[in-house]
């Protein structure tokens, strides 16, 4: 289990934030929202996952 910085977005603005025990950056941003979530694409609302230990980001956008 890594640990995640959990931000959902509003175009560039972070509206909420949390940090997430997973797996992977994909069960971190359902944790953390509680919400399903698929690849960002043009959405004005989305996630952003961070794994500080390894300087990742990952995009998602609610279903």
């Amino acid at each position: 289990m890594k640990t995640y910085i959990v931000e959902t977005m509003a175009g560039e603005v972070v509206t909420d934030h949390r940090i997430v025990l997973a797996k992977t950056p994909l069960d971190a941003a359902k944790i953390g929202t509680g919400r399903e979530v698929h690849e960002k694409r043009e959405e004005m609302e989305w996630v952003r996952v961070t794994d500080e230990s390894e300087a990742a980001v990952s995009w998602f956008a609610f279903k």
